[in-house]
Parts: C-alpha cells; structure tokens; sequence
C-alpha cells in the first residue's frame, strides 16, 4: 500500500521539477529514509502523541538542519499534513528508480552459486546493456542453488538457465523421442 501512495506522490513530483531539482529531492530522501531505519526517529514520527507541527519541525530542523529548500521543506509539510512521514523509504526508492528509467540506468541482479571476478561482471553487464539498449549495474548475489539467473526488476526482465531444469527437459525429450 505505501509503495503505491509513493508512486503517486513522486509521480507529482517528476513532473513539477527538473532533474537537477529531483537529484537534490533524492539526497534529503536518502537521509530521510535511513533516518527512518533508527528506532527512536520511526517513535517520534509515528508517535500519536505529537502534532503534525511538531513531527514537521522535528524533521526540517533536527533532521534536515535546516537546509532544505523550499520545494523541500513544502513537500514535507505536506506529507505532515497527509500523515504520510512513514513512507520515507519507500519514496527514496521510487524516486530513485523514476531517476534510474529517466537516465535509461537500471541495476540487475546476478544470482549464482559461486562468485564471479569484476572482469567477467563488466562483460556480462556491458552484453546486456547493449542487448537491452540501457546500462546495467550489475550486482551479484550468490546463492547455494545451483544454475544462474540475471533479473532486471524495472525492466520485467528475468535470464536463467538450471542445471537441473536443463537435466529435466532433456529427459523429457528423450522419452518423447520413443
């Protein structure tokens, strides 16, 4: 639910802003969405106990410092307003993702058994990159399955082979062959 209101509240604000002015929205994310992960700052903004001012003022001054610009500063009031200063996180994500499509940028997931050099990473990230027609950065996560898998989240794009999905379908087109 909250990464749909995300995607609302970025969606408005891709298109009243350029890119310089989403790059400086992204950073006072980022440190809005790691606050969040500290405990006592997710008690402060949830807390039914404090009006929005004061959740408000708490963020822009303590948080922020103060050096927020005034889209900023607007775009967290009306959060406050909302009662939306918990989806942080999810709004970082969005925006961060809305930035990646815009630049035609996307981060791929590697997952394999065993862990691949940097050489082989570039060259496998550089091949899809120019299949796909947008850069990659490609992450590895190693996993004690066995086979490969390169997923593109943003892109609906997913690439696997299993070893043992192979072994399957060669059995099954052997005894369809008798």
């Amino acid at each position: 639910m909250k990464d749909l209101i995300a995607k609302r509240y970025i969606k408005a604000l891709v298109k009243g802003n350029s890119q310089e002015d989403l790059k400086a929205f992204q950073t006072t994310l980022q440190v809005l969405a790691s606050a969040y992960e500290i405990p006592k700052f997710r008690d402060i903004v949830e807390s039914p106990y404090l009006d929005v001012k004061q959740k408000e003022s708490f963020i822009l001054e303590q948080i922020l410092e103060n050096k927020a610009n005034a889209k900023m500063t607007n775009f967290i009031k009306i959060l406050a307003l909302h009662n939306r200063l918990d989806i942080f996180q999810e709004l970082y994500i969005e925006l961060s993702s809305e930035i990646a499509s815009h630049n035609k940028e996307y981060l791929a997931k590697l997952i394999v058994s065993e862990s691949y050099d940097n050489a082989l990473l570039k060259e496998i990230e550089q091949k899809f990159s120019q299949k796909l027609g947008v850069n990659l950065l490609v992450e590895q996560q190693v996993v004690s399955e066995s086979g490969i898998k390169l997923v593109v989240e943003d892109l609906g794009v997913e690439v696997s082979f299993s070893q043992e999905k192979f072994i399957n379908d060669l059995k099954n087109h052997i005894l369809r062959a008798f």
